[in-house]
């Protein structure tokens, strides 16, 4: 998961033009039901295995069958599986796959398979050098093509209805103009290209595509649609960002220095921490946080938007990314988002999948000082998204 920050402008022309419905309920958006992407009706993300930055040693042993018995047995009905580039792509080539390493992703998928869960399996850098080479290089997008087409060979063989493809996490070279001449506009072509690469491998799997700007909502609305079947739309949401990335010490500005912000927010409830913010910037952030206003009828709104957008388009569209950095966040708060969140995506029939199962937004808990044995859930958590 990358930084990811919504454009504020476009957001509230888009609330503007947002029409809710009452006294009678949307169709759903992933359907109909009983094909394979109800299968992605509700996931979770196994972060930190596969990663550029997880441990190798603990490839083969980080997760095993009672953690995938645990999430089956919670109510999940996949799991996301990020892969870091470096960790399958090949080190002088990309095109080839590090075998050793594939050895372990197919293990886990089969362990995954074998507790009864569907498994998505992406493509998720860690850092903007990878994505940099693709937007300027021809020859390393040609080869990343090969990748996929390699990948999706091996895989092919694969029950269609419970092994998902999706190609790549957040693309944000362009919204970020990190490269000279490369704008937000890069990345569908390229897109396109990689789902035909798959195509010609694994002609009947479902690919998940997503949109440039961090996999956003408001840029998945402008996203061209791609004219093949079976393709998912994906995007994240994490709005309001100041919410659930306050502590967040990997992202710039004054993110590390938010504490204990709650959801919902108004300007009184966090009168106190502005007041106590020693930092200019910390301070004027949580006023803007406070003056926002977010609650449940934002998400709403944005849920809307989406769902509109999907039944003009015709397509599926699933939110395979969402929740909140817990280390600060007031445990109220996270339950009162994460309720939120999940009540307007079942709304509007929209697959999602939570970040994430152990790690740093994590909705369980390891209690003993070990590993050995799975984490704990956190029930309120597990509540609030209302499958337990």
């Amino acid at each position: 998961m990358n930084k990811y920050l919504s454009t504020i402008l476009l957001m509230t022309a888009l609330w503007l033009t947002a029409c809710t419905k009452t006294g009678s309920s949307p169709d759903p958006v992933i359907g109909p039901k009983g094909t394979a992407v109800d299968k992605l009706a509700r996931g979770i993300n196994l972060s930190n295995w596969f990663n550029d930055y997880s441990d190798p040693s603990q490839f083969s042993n980080r997760f095993g069958s009672a953690h995938f018995k645990q999430i089956k047995d919670a109510g999940f009905t996949y799991v996301r599986l990020p892969i870091g580039p470096s960790v399958l792509c090949g080190t002088s080539k990309i095109e080839d796959i590090q075998t050793a390493n594939l050895v372990h992703v197919e293990n886990a998928v089969k362990n995954i398979q074998a507790a009864g869960l569907a498994v998505a399996i992406e493509m998720h850098p860690y850092g903007d050098n990878f994505e940099a080479r693709l937007a300027i290089d021809p020859l390393a997008r040609q080869s990343f093509r090969q990748f996929w087409k390699n990948l999706a060979n091996h895989f092919k063989a694969y029950d269609t209805s419970r092994l998902f493809f999706e190609i790549w996490n957040e693309p944000n070279i362009g919204a970020e103009r990190l490269v000279s001449g490369i704008d937000k506009n890069w990345w569908a072509p390229f897109q396109e290209q990689i789902v035909t690469s798959i195509r010609e491998a694994a002609p009947n799997h479902y690919i998940i595509v997503t949109a440039e700007d961090y996999g956003s909502w408001s840029e998945l609305l402008q996203l061209p649609i791609i004219n093949q079947k079976k393709i998912i739309y994906n995007f994240h949401f994490y709005d309001p960002f100041t919410f659930t990335h306050q502590g967040a010490d990997w992202i710039s500005g004054p993110y590390s220095l938010l504490r204990f912000l709650p959801y919902p927010a108004t300007p009184n409830n966090v009168s106190t921490l502005a007041a106590n913010a020693s930092n200019p910037s910390a301070k004027s952030q949580i006023e803007w946080y406070g003056r926002q206003q977010y609650a449940a009828d934002s998400i709403n709104k944005v849920m809307q938007l989406v769902y509109n957008w999907s039944v003009q388009k015709k397509v599926d569209v699933i939110c395979n990314e969402f929740g909140v950095h817990k280390k600060v966040a007031p445990p109220e708060s996270i339950i009162n988002y994460l309720s939120d969140v999940t009540t307007y995506l079942n709304k509007f029939g929209i697959g999602w999948a939570v970040w994430d199962y152990d790690d740093t937004f994590g909705i369980a808990s390891y209690t003993t000082g070990t590993r050995a044995v799975p984490p704990v859930w956190d029930n309120g958590v597990l509540n609030a998204l209302k499958i337990k």
